[in-house]
């Protein structure tokens, strides 16, 4: 059995064309991942990477404790199951199953026994003496199943194994995988581009396109918190709705709706993960809903309804489908953009031509960027309130506290609207007091709290479990606020990385050659195994224009490193941070005493992150 860790994967073909970009997971051992999306989006890509049949452009890909970014596909110990079988067409069963152990020299009785074993587990026993022409596409898969599971290999990879069969057969053949990985207790890669296995068969669901990973969750926690447009599109069945929006905070915190041919209004409990800049009612928005979230209704008791002529009613015995329309000049017209599928269980009598009042649960929708088309409802949501500085203080969450030494800096009195990101904020014994009002478990022993403070509501990560109703006392970091008045940004969070760009260099010095990592004019020499890294990428890298990315908390100020102008330090209280320069470049790192103007700062190079600018492609 096998960890699988893929680490800033990349594919790049001729030099230019990105098949994959920046793929990152960690599999755990004896997980079931899926890798999903359209044709071309590099999900199978990836998986002849990790099969080694294809070469990884840049990143490390670990099977257990091995690096096998140069490891022979034989040595893997992995085994792949294809989309078109690839069964020898002379062969038997048997000998079909048992190929790839006897080129592994594993003894004849040995074999015999793993064969048997292999075909019972599949239900293939009475066929072990057939030749595949002789066998149903079932069947023939059974038999590429068996030829992997006798391989006792640490992970499974499958390459779209069920697209050759009918709707049925591949229904039954998705059972039978999901109950072998139960059975064989093994890790298991899984390439569909069908949505429905993916949210079936996945413990997790990676989904892909244009060689990027949109996102990486559960399949129900993409159904419920879909990370964008796409990902909201392509996962659930029948496809989301989607309408063209704008959105309003009103006096009493309601928000409005307004689509081109209705209006709806959720209350106020339900906007507090909704993205305040996006509330002014003239940012437009994607407003989405599930089929199964607007349903017909004779009269809607919430008061969110739609009224929409009916084009189409498609019966399905246990599920009925309408289409519908908002503008009736457009009932038949195909992509129209006020067209919409409502999902219920047995029809009322609803048939095409009538116009029927639709009620909408609206704390279930969704809302997206129109331009980026990321979501503006997220789970885990930075949200904004209203704080007052006044006279050395802070007085926001509904209570007051001292305003910190570099905030008093940058903040004159007045009122400011304040992001506060959910890792700004931590459950202590002291700090604003507050409410515990939600809870939203967010597995591996994380729990997502909403919490009253004041008239103000907040989201706050703990590890511990609490409940609902409790009271409790919340500290805020006040480093990794953002502070704007009249749309001006007056304070910034601190930003917990920064970039260096510029060029890895070797220098003859005398005798010796010497390695340096040049930014703005400005040299510091890099250790061996920095080096060895870079080496490894090939000798190319002295050509390529780098950037190396640094978390702040890996830098330290000292008597030598790379040169850097002081500026100020910044007193937050509990932290203290030093603006450095080098140049033009202006950046932050935590430092508690300041050497001087003039210092050092050096960093730990093990953790430094090095990226092709030109490609925007981590070489490590």
């Amino acid at each position: 059995m096998a960890k699988v860790s893929l680490k800033h994967i990349y594919k790049v073909y001729d030099g230019k064309v990105k098949a994959v970009n920046d793929f990152n997971l960690e599999i755990e051992d004896k997980e079931f991942i899926v890798f999903v999306g359209p044709s071309g989006c590099g999900k199978s890509t990836t998986l002849r990477m990790v099969a080694g049949l294809e070469e990884i452009s840049a990143g490390e890909l670990w099977i257990g404790d091995t690096l096998c970014n140069h490891v022979e596909p034989k040595n893997r110990n992995i085994s792949m199951v294809f989309q078109n079988y690839a069964l020898f067409p002379n062969m038997t069963v048997y000998d079909n199953i048992a190929f790839g152990l006897k080129m592994h020299k594993v003894p004849k009785n040995e074999i015999d026994v793993k064969v048997k074993e292999a075909a019972e587990i599949l239900g293939i026993t009475e066929y072990l003496g057939r030749k595949p022409k002789a066998l149903s596409g079932g069947q023939r898969q059974r038999v590429a199943l068996g030829r992997a599971i006798v391989r006792e290999p640490n992970v499974f990879l499958f390459d779209e194994p069920l697209s050759n069969l009918d709707a049925k057969l591949r229904a039954k053949m998705r059972t039978e995988i999901t109950r072998l990985h139960k059975r064989l207790q093994t890790t298991f890669i899984y390439v569909t581009h069908d949505q429905v296995e993916a949210m079936t068969m996945g413990d997790r669901i990676v989904v892909m396109k244009g060689g990027y990973v949109q996102q990486i969750d559960t399949p129900q926690n993409l159904f419920r918190w879909p990370e964008n447009k796409f990902v909201a599109g392509f996962i659930g069945t029948p496809q989301m709705n989607f309408f063209s929006a704008t959105l309003t905070r009103e006096k009493n915190g309601k928000v409005t709706v307004a689509a081109k041919d209705f209006t709806l209004t959720i209350p106020a409990e339900e906007t507090y993960r909704l993205d305040e800049t996006y509330l002014d009612g003239a940012k437009p928005v994607t407003l989405g809903i599930r089929p199964d979230d607007i349903r017909p209704v004779v009269k809607a008791k919430s008061g969110a309804e739609i009224k929409a002529k009916v084009a189409l009613v498609e019966e399905l015995g246990t599920q009925t489908l309408i289409y519908a329309n908002t503008n009736e000049d457009e009932l038949m017209q195909e992509n129209s953009e006020t067209a919409f599928c409502s999902s219920m269980g047995e029809n009322p009598g609803i048939c095409a031509g009538g116009e029927v009042i639709f009620e909408v649960n609206t704390a279930k929708l969704h809302f997206f960027d129109e331009t980026c088309e990321r979501t503006v409802k997220r789970r885990i949501p930075t949200v904004t309130v209203k704080c007052t500085v006044r006279n050395g203080t802070m007085e926001m969450l509904g209570a007051a506290q001292p305003l910190p030494p570099a905030l008093g800096e940058s903040l004159a009195n007045g009122v400011y609207k304040t992001e506060v990101p959910a890792e700004a904020l931590a459950l202590s014994d002291k700090g604003y007091a507050g409410v515990i009002e939600e809870i939203d478990d967010l597995g591996k022993e994380r729990y997502l709290y909403r919490v009253c403070c004041g008239k103000d509501r907040v989201f706050i990560i703990d590890g511990n479990l609490h409940k609902e109703g409790e009271n409790v006392f919340v500290t805020v970091a006040a480093d990794k606020l953002t502070f704007t008045c009249n749309g001006e940004t007056a304070a910034e969070a601190i930003s917990s990385v920064f970039r260096l760009n510029g060029k890895f260099l070797r220098v003859k010095e005398g005798k010796e050659k010497k390695h340096y990592f040049e930014t703005d004019g400005v040299r510091i020499e890099t250790p061996f195994g920095f080096n060895q890294k870079m080496y490894d990428r090939g000798r190319s890298v002295f050509k390529r224009e780098l950037s190396l990315e640094i978390s702040a908390d890996k830098a330290e100020l000292c008597g030598e490193g790379l040169p850097v102008t002081v500026e100020n330090v910044l007193d937050y209280g509990a932290v203290k941070y030093a603006r450095l320069r080098i140049n033009e470049k202006s950046f932050c790192i935590p430092a508690d005493t300041l050497p001087g103007q003039n210092a050092c700062v050096k960093f730990d190079f093990d953790a430094v992150k090095v990226y092709d600018s030109a490609l925007d492609m981590r070489l490590f």
